[in-house]
């Protein structure tokens, strides 16, 4: 499995500008919250709008490192525009978890406890 969070990674696509990939992971946090609710409703209202949903989720985890949730974003996204077929139920379900933990990955790397 790829890795949750690749912060060596991360820092190179910035330049190693900590405080620019510090403010990435807050992005992450703050303004790229993913949301299954909101991916299912997207999926029944239109495949080309969940596909753009999950694409953002995606790109901003490749950005910062998070080379999991990037990897299997792309495969829920090529189902939904059509570039290959599958079944997307197990590959969401999975993506939550990922996301899920890299969430936890992102906090600890910058010191944020859990609730």
């Amino acid at each position: 499995m790829e890795a949750l969070l690749d912060t060596q990674t991360g820092l190179d696509l910035v330049d190693n500008d900590k405080e620019l990939y510090t403010s990435l992971l807050e992005f992450y946090l703050t303004d790229n919250k993913f949301d299954v609710k909101e991916l299912h409703e997207l999926i029944m209202k239109s495949k080309s709008e969940a596909a753009s949903y999950i694409h953002r989720v995606k790109g901003a985890s490749r950005q910062i490192g998070a080379k999991a949730a990037s990897a299997q974003g792309q495969l829920i996204e090529d189902i939904l525009r059509e570039k290959t077929e599958g079944n997307l139920a197990p590959l969401i379900n999975d993506f939550c978890g990922i996301y899920e933990k890299t969430v936890k990955a992102v906090k600890a790397y910058l010191g944020i406890q859990e609730d």
